[in-house]
């Protein structure tokens, strides 16, 4: 590499009509160019965040799973009311693959409350990076003392009972896996 040139990831660039699934607006990424990002992003990545720009309006967002080995990203309101455009309408995409770190800092008070229940700690770190930033923008916009505490506890209580349920299934599959064996061996005994 020459000195003053630095290394840019590619930018994937394609038309792509908006749809309406439910309330929401979304593209999907057309197969070749979901296969080029894969293979850029990892090979088997599932959720690939992106930056780019929609009709040059700039947007970060993160490409899901749409099937069929295509990804889907969901279009912001704030895009689509703009450009005043809606389902149906043909846009063009450009996105570059985000490199940079989205994982929002976990406030201390938050850390300390998750770190006494290990199980609660575990399950935060086990939901989704979108779920936890939900969770953190809920305690942050406590505007008392009083309801930041409150929140907490709520978060600490919500994700045990998370852990829980996840292990009740665990366990309930488990049972459910052993039954048809044992029934087996019950025939073969009589």
């Amino acid at each position: 590499m020459k000195a003053g040139f630095e290394q840019r990831e590619p930018t994937y660039t394609f038309a792509a009509r908006i749809r309406k699934i439910w309330i929401q607006r979304c593209v999907d990424v057309p197969r070749d160019t979901s296969n080029q990002i894969r293979r850029a992003a990892g090979g088997k990545a599932q959720h690939v965040p992106v930056h780019g720009w929609i009709e040059g309006l700039a947007m970060q967002n993160t490409l899901v799973p749409a099937g069929r080995g295509c990804y889907r990203m969901h279009v912001h309101s704030s895009i689509w009311r703009k450009l005043k455009i809606d389902a149906g309408a043909v846009v063009e995409v450009a996105l570059i693959i985000d490199l940079e770190q989205r994982e929002t800092p976990v406030p201390a008070d938050l850390a300390a409350s998750l770190a006494d229940e290990p199980n609660a700690l575990a399950e935060f770190h086990a939901v989704t990076p979108a779920f936890r930033r939900q969770t953190i923008v809920f305690l942050e916009k406590a505007k008392q003392a009083k309801t930041r505490e409150k929140r907490l506890n709520l978060i600490v209580r919500h994700m045990l009972m998370r852990a829980a349920k996840k292990q009740k299934r665990a366990k309930s599959k488990s049972a459910q896996r052993k039954r048809p064996s044992e029934a087996k061996r019950q025939r073969v005994r009589e």
